[in-house]
């Protein structure tokens, strides 16, 4: 006979067979859940204790200026594994203001600039043309592009720029797929060929833990000295046309960039694309490949025979057999031509340009610094040809004017130097001369730089601030004053529009700059652009405007005068320098009774100061 204790455990038993799965069920969720649970702590802890807090955005505010926003020189160090690649100090408004045409650019070095300082890469000259040909709208160029990254980085850039507004974005990349940061055959990030695996170890880069575990296998960063970047990418030295690295190469770049411009096209952005150039003349294959050698080889005797014609695709059919792919082989050409079409982009055709705009016919050296990278010519010859393509559509076509003082400006004998230095060198060794020893490359670089040193005393500024990292503006203000010491004037105006483009918020040094050549009418197309450029941030004082409104009234240019005049007067109306320029601006527009208005107003600002 059964108990009423038996009974009892009985029923218990029952209830709890019963209750079983619902416990099995939270039981396994919390088992489940809890490593994710305590990542997720683990990553709230790292953040709230600021981890790596300095290259957690892409831009950041100036500390002094927080209504500017700026690229944010950290967040480039995610991209590569012991290498930090500059990127362009152009500062934005916070606060988007009506009436602007904002710009982002996307690419590799040739779009940074390499060798040159920003101000030289081509969206420099994009920025001029676009401050010097259009009035009554605010101009701002934000150049992204940075040394060996590749459509990777564009692709996990395209997202995060949409929140600040973009009217157009130019990209010109391409170069980097096989050696670029996430390159097929790169020693940065290599990872295979997979492009969702790469996709998503990106995205996991903006969390602080995946960062933590990162840094903490990172590898020591090699010295820089004895071997150039470009020896450094390299994991996989032959790439032949076709093969399995080649075709994930091109794959990875019409991935990448088929949903980078899907996502601007979906959101209304216009898109202005370039086709890839690079030296061909002039240029021998950087691999030991025998058939490139000949058909490179085969190509100079055309060129010789003056047969153009042949000598270019014998050029071409050198650079695709080329197995060392710097260089991009034309199936990305192919590709951009595609997307191009596909998406209703707005091509600009820059492989053609620089055969255009080379000595030979073809690219060449006289386009070219190394076996891709534009010189300073180049890039103001790609950055007008974007500008004629982005000047077609609006708003710039509305706000176009004509401007004779916007001339190409020649860079400095700093700048020349400062550019020259990392060519050589980056010729001074692999992939261009083989066989040397880290000892052997450095010695060959390190002759040629001191042979560079005896040049100039402006020139030994340039190559030392390259080589010792030295800061910019402490460089060109040594050239500044070294140059006005002993009188050369035209150095002095060049050396101080670079100098503006580094501190533009510097109302002092600026000032400075434009009297020191204000009165020069020989210099009028470097005091306009300098003053264009100071004048697209915005001003309190009222001098700037003035200035530049006084300098196209002497050249009786009515139409870019009005615009800095009425900026002038709506900082400052009874500044008695403007009121003067406006009564000179109603003379020379045949208003005499404004004329004598503001002359007379002019007078009576005169007696009360």
């Amino acid at each position: 006979m059964i108990s009423k204790k038996q009974l009892y455990d009985m029923a218990n038993d029952s209830k709890q067979t019963q209750t079983s799965p619902v416990k099995n069920l939270i039981f396994w969720v919390v088992t489940i859940a809890f490593p994710f649970i305590l990542l997720a702590l683990v990553e709230l802890g790292l953040r709230i204790g600021g981890y790596n807090e300095e290259a957690r955005d892409l831009f950041i505010e100036l500390p002094n200026n927080p209504e500017y926003l700026a690229p944010n020189p950290a967040f480039s160090t995610r991209y590569f594994p012991a290498f930090q690649p500059q990127i362009a100090p152009n500062i934005f408004l916070k606060d988007k203001e009506p009436n602007t045409f904002r710009v982002f650019v996307f690419g590799g070095s040739s779009t940074q600039g390499f060798p040159y300082n920003f101000y030289n890469a081509f969206s420099g000259r994009l920025e001029e043309m676009l401050l010097m040909n259009t009035k009554d709208i605010n101009v701002e160029v934000i150049n992204l592009g940075m040394t060996a990254v590749n459509s990777y980085v564009v692709w996990d850039l395209s997202s995060r720029v949409l929140e600040y507004e973009p009217d157009a974005v130019v990209i010109y990349a391409g170069h980097n797929e096989f050696y670029g940061s996430f390159g097929v055959g790169s020693s940065q990030f290599g990872l295979g060929t997979n492009i969702g695996l790469k996709r998503t170890i990106i995205r996991l880069k903006d969390l602080s833990l995946f960062q933590l575990i990162e840094n903490m296998m990172k590898k020591e960063m090699p010295d820089a000295k004895k071997r150039t970047m470009m020896a450094r990418v390299v994991a996989e030295s032959s790439i032949e046309r076709g093969g399995e690295l080649y075709n994930a190469g091109a794959e990875q770049f019409r991935e990448n960039m088929k949903d980078v411009v899907s996502l601007f096209s979906e959101n209304n952005i216009p898109v202005y694309i370039g086709t890839l150039a690079s030296k061909l003349k002039d240029q021998k294959p950087l691999s030991d490949n025998e058939e490139s050698m000949a058909a490179y080889q085969a190509g100079m005797k055309a060129m010789n025979e003056g047969i153009i014609e042949e000598a270019y695709e014998k050029f071409m059919e050198s650079k695709e057999l080329d197995q060392i792919r710097f260089r991009a082989p034309e199936i990305m050409n192919e590709i951009i031509r595609e997307l191009s079409e596909t998406y209703d982009l707005n091509l600009v055709d820059i492989q053609k340009v620089a055969g255009d705009s080379s000595i030979s016919g073809i690219p060449d050296q006289s386009f070219f610094t190394d076996h891709l990278h534009p010189n300073a010519r180049g890039n103001q010859i790609i950055g007008e040809q974007f500008f004629y393509k982005i000047a077609e559509n609006e708003p710039v076509s509305s706000h176009y004017v004509d401007n004779e003082l916007n001339i190409r400006p020649e860079i400095s004998t700093f700048e020349k130097a400062f550019s020259d230095i990392p060519i050589v060198r980056l010729t001074s060794g692999y992939p261009f001369i083989k066989g040397l020893s880290e000892r052997e490359e450095y010695e060959n670089f390190d002759r040629q730089y001191r042979q560079r040193m005896k040049e100039s005393y402006v020139d030994s500024i340039g190559v030392t601030a390259w080589r010792n990292n030295r800061q910019i503006t402490l460089a060109l203000a040594d050239a500044v004053n070294y140059t006005s010491r002993v009188g050369d004037t035209v150095s002095v105006a060049q050396h101080y529009y670079e100098l503006a483009n580094w501190q533009i918020l510097n109302d002092k040094l600026l000032k400075k700059g434009v009297n020191y050549s204000i009165n020069r009418r020989d210099l009028d197309n470097y005091n306009a652009l300098m003053l264009e450029k100071i004048l697209s941030v915005k001003r309190d004082d009222a001098y700037f405007a003035n200035s530049l409104s006084a300098i196209y009234l002497l050249h009786q240019d009515l139409e870019n005068a009005e615009p800095w005049l009425k900026t002038a007067e709506d900082i400052a109306p009874e500044m008695p320098e403007m009121l003067y320029n406006y009564a000179r601006y109603f003379v020379l527009s045949g208003d005499t009774i404004a004329a004598r208005d503001y002359y007379q107003k002019y007078m009576n600002a005169v007696r009360k100061n």
